[in-house]
């Protein structure tokens, strides 16, 4: 097993400081491009988006809406993320700073306020500012809203909403921004991570059963369920079964984040339920399997029994499935592209497209992210489009990190980034001889 600590700090010390120094170093001199016209920013980061999966960069899913910004803009071939992991990656993009600097080397950690923030001097500029995230290790209390007038982050059950839902939410907010303001819109997107399941695809369709009682029929899309039930004496038996006619049935199914509430109870796992993690109370299940849920006192009681079930993937079924989770990404952004033409606004918006790190969908024997230092993990997509401002359809192939948006942004507003950040502006990178 890889030492995550040592990992950490490499990722927080060496990997970054080495892409610092290669990424722009020389860059400190103003450029002639006109930022005058410059009044609003729209930020989308994509969560878990490799650089090498867009179709412009050579990538094997479509993705046109995502192309089309490409070409009207500039597209870096060699961007890079500090860290690959949600929370100290957007601390970074944020700040301007290192992982090793700004201190957040892991989810749940929390950004200190002693920072000034992206969103904090472009809000002391006179920019609305406003988030929308789809990932609960985004939440307020880990530090990332400093300097947003609104943080979208309703969830139901879980700590992940799919991109149609953040779309819903951001639109009724661009519609009712009025057409003088400036403002500055980070739009944080959470497919394709995990569980590779997009939207309108068919799953297993799966029964839970409390007590030889039918309680939900679901599919296993990895949304997590409620589902109520009573303990009797303290105990209630618990079956998942496939349907009927389900036409559908993959080897073993992952039952993840299984829990009750309002309070916990032990959950045993019996017949056809293996647990593969302690944190989280994760389980691979061959259906029909079974478990018991326990309570401390044997009395009559109601709670709620949650959880998220999806496929069990090979590697090659995990390629498959994230492709699909970026083409119904890159749709959505383009429901969100359509929204900003409707409102007249695409001739005066920066747009600047990427992603928190990428993914190891089977390279190196690899599903997931977090714990390696892959270049799958690390490379992610980049693109900055501004009509009239930055040239269109230029691709940059010198190396650039997350910590390059924060001064890039300010110098194209026309506010000063914070003395001492790491990051540097892009602009001359995206001169014609730059």
């Amino acid at each position: 097993m890889k030492n995550f600590t040592a990992l950490k700090v490499l990722t927080a010390a060496g990997l970054p400081a080495i892409l610092a120094a290669l990424s722009i170093g020389g860059c400190a001199e103003k450029s002639p491009i006109d930022r005058s016209e410059v009044r609003r920013v729209v930020l989308v980061v994509v969560d878990t988006l490799r650089g090498d999966y867009l179709a412009c960069a050579g990538g094997p899913v479509a993705t046109p809406n995502l192309d089309a910004l490409a070409a009207r803009g500039v597209r870096f071939s060699q961007a890079r993320t500090h860290i690959p992991i949600t929370g100290p990656s957007h601390s970074s993009l944020f700040t301007g700073l290192l992982p090793s600097e700004h201190g957040v080397l892991n989810n749940t950690q929390v950004l200190a306020a002693g920072f000034e923030t992206l969103p904090e001097l472009a809000r002391a500029h006179g920019m609305r500012t406003a988030a929308f995230i789809s990932l609960g290790v985004l939440k307020d209390r880990f530090g990332l809203d400093q300097g947003f007038d609104s943080y979208d982050q309703r969830f139901r059950y879980s700590w992940e909403r799919n991109a149609g839902e953040i779309g819903d939410a951001i639109i009724p907010w661009l519609e009712a921004v009025g057409d003088q303001e400036s403002f500055l819109l980070w739009a944080h997107y959470s497919d394709p991570h995990a569980p590779y399941a997009a939207p309108g695809r068919s799953y297993a369709k799966c029964r839970l059963l409390i007590n030889g009682e039918e309680a939900a029929v679901f599919q296993a899309d990895g949304k997590t369920l409620s589902v109520p039930a009573t303990l009797i004496d303290g105990r209630c038996a618990v079956t998942l079964d496939y349907v009927d006619d389900c036409d559908i049935r993959p080897k073993h199914l992952v039952v993840e984040g299984l829990r009750t509430v309002p309070r916990a109870c032990r959950i045993e796992g019996g017949a056809g339920f293996r647990q593969a993690r302690q944190k989280g109370l994760t389980f691979v299940a061959k259906l029909p399997a079974q478990m018991e849920i326990v309570a401390e006192k044997p009395r009559i009681e109601d709670i709620e029994i949650r959880f998220s079930a999806k496929h069990k993937l090979t590697h090659d079924e995990a390629r498959k499935e994230y492709g699909f989770e970026v083409e119904y990404v890159d749709r959505e952004i383009g429901r969100l592209m359509a929204a900003l033409e409707s409102r007249g606004w695409v001739e005066d918006t920066l747009i600047i497209f990427t992603a928190d790190h990428g993914e190891g969908i089977g390279d190196h024997n690899h599903i997931g992210h977090i714990d390696q230092l892959y270049d799958s993990l690390l490379s992610v997509p980049l693109i900055m489009v501004a009509p009239g401002i930055l040239p269109e359809g230029r691709v940059v192939s010198q190396s650039v990190s997350l910590v390059d948006i924060f001064p890039t942004i300010a110098e194209l507003v026309g506010f000063s980034p914070p003395d001492g950040i790491r990051g540097r502006s892009l602009i001359p990178l995206m001169e014609p001889d730059g």
